[in-house]
């Protein structure tokens, strides 16, 4: 099966889609000002949404290094065990 760079089709689309809006409104029968003040509230937009999908980002990497902190902790703490529990038997033995 052949992977996908989700990433890369992510960011191409995304730059498609800006140089599409920016294109739309500079072909738009406007006043500079309206033009202007379309293209500054365009770029806060893609900005909140920017932010926002970063931070749900840095949330679910988050999660996943509690997550295997977690199982590595776990593993770790069943090694311990076995091994004191090897030592003791060898120990009876």
């Amino acid at each position: 099966m052949a992977k996908v760079d989700i990433s890369g089709t992510v960011l191409t689309f995304a730059l498609g889609l800006g140089i599409g809006a920016v294109a739309a409104l500079l072909l738009a029968r406007k006043s500079g000002e309206d033009l202007r003040g379309d293209i500054a509230d365009g770029v806060n937009d893609a900005a909140h949404r920017v932010s926002a999908t970063a931070k749900q980002v840095r949330r679910r990497a988050q999660e996943v290094v509690d997550m295997a902190s977690e199982q590595v902790k776990d593993q770790v703490q069943g090694a311990v065990d076995a091994g004191s529990n090897a030592y003791n038997a060898a120990r009876k033995a």
